[in-house]
């Protein structure tokens, strides 16, 4: 991919900090109730809104961190004299495959708005994909070949990667880089002592801004003809630095608990066990990325290895406009927002309804 197209992403990303910038005079400190939106044209609208959203923390203003209570007043807000930094359980707790989600209604409620259709987008700023191409089987240990290309929009994002193989409580990693076409493959051998689901965990940070950092994941059968799917056996709940662990089989037995983000990697610290769930304290580490936890262990005779991310992105809450209002006018604005360092794009899109 020619060098154009990574510098045509890293103006477009400078596009979107000047938006951000301007937007930042707006005052800091917002009224917690949204009034007087029929009073505002579309546009006003969204710009309210987003403002509302983003440089609020909602009431109470730790609201992320009660997992079984909706706020009485929305906003995503960590902290109100630092705009455009959000809340890692606040966001969190916008994404459906949460436990503690709130609904669409509670999200609408909390904002006091009624004449205004809404949706709430949040992902990284660049994309990963992460395939197995190949392994060999060398006696004691199998060697897998693993394919990772970074893009976004289908321009190459050349970045920096940091790589775990996580199979049991065995853990592998490397450190990588891709080529100026967003490609790069990688080998990690996992030990042929046990058999089932493993996991490749890799980190990408863009070269050019190490704020940027993506993730992506791939599960791959060792010693098995395919892998069991995320979620078979453990049902993964991040939220205030603790992991909360609902066994989907009581045959199920644990064998490790990990995070992981760029720099770093740590075992979870159990903090309690009972029959059907688990709660395992996981560290903030101090480094510009997600992080993504793993609980391995034991169904029968095969392996399992089960991941969430934190914050838990991608995520969308609200209204599908692709689909059910193409005729409609509605109105989208996209944002550059921090979560523990790192940076994510937030797209808010909205339209009045009745």
């Amino acid at each position: 991919m020619p060098a154009t197209s990574i510098d045509t992403f890293f103006a477009c990303s400078l596009a979107v900090v000047l938006v951000v910038s301007m937007m930042a005079a707006l005052p800091r400190v917002l009224h917690p109730l949204i009034d007087g939106l029929d009073h505002k044209n579309d546009y006003e609208m969204l710009q309210q809104l987003a403002c509302h959203v983003l440089l609020n923390s909602g009431t109470p203003p730790d609201w992320g961190n009660n997992r079984n209570v909706p706020p009485t007043s929305f906003g995503l807000a960590s902290n109100v004299f630092q705009p455009y930094t959000l809340d890692a359980d606040k966001v969190t707790r916008l994404n459906g495959n949460c436990s503690y989600a709130l609904t669409y209604a509670q999200l609408l409620d909390s904002l006091r708005i009624s004449n205004v259709a809404l949706r709430i987008r949040v992902q990284t700023l660049f994309d990963i994909a992460v395939s197995e191409v190949s392994s060999v089987d060398n006696g004691n240990e199998t060697l897998y070949d693993f394919e990772i290309e970074t893009q976004n929009l289908g321009s190459a994002v050349v970045s920096d990667l940091s790589c775990y193989v996580v199979f049991r409580d065995f853990v592998n990693s490397t450190l990588s880089q891709t080529d100026t076409s967003g490609a790069a493959t990688v080998s990690l051998s996992v030990p042929n002592s046990a058999n089932g689901t493993a996991l490749l965990v890799v980190f990408a940070r863009a070269a050019e801004n190490p704020s940027m950092v993506s993730f992506g994941v791939c599960s791959f059968g060792h010693r098995v003809s395919a892998p069991q799917g995320n979620g078979v056996f453990t049902t993964l709940n991040p939220l205030d630095h603790v992991l909360n662990v609902t066994f989907n089989s009581v045959a199920d037995e644990t064998a490790a608990a990990y995070a992981f983000s760029y720099g770093y990697q740590a075992n979870l610290t159990m903090l309690s066990n009972s029959t059907g769930t688990a709660e395992y304290s996981f560290p903030l580490f101090l480094d510009q990325s997600s992080t993504v936890l793993v609980l391995t262990g034991l169904n029968g005779t095969e392996s399992f290895a089960e991941w969430v991310a934190y914050p838990q992105v991608p995520l969308e809450i609200g209204v599908n406009f692709d689909s059910s209002t193409a005729n409609s006018n509605v109105f989208s604005n996209a944002y550059m927002v921090t979560i523990n360092g790192a940076l994510y794009r937030l797209r808010m899109e909205c339209r009045k309804v009745g």
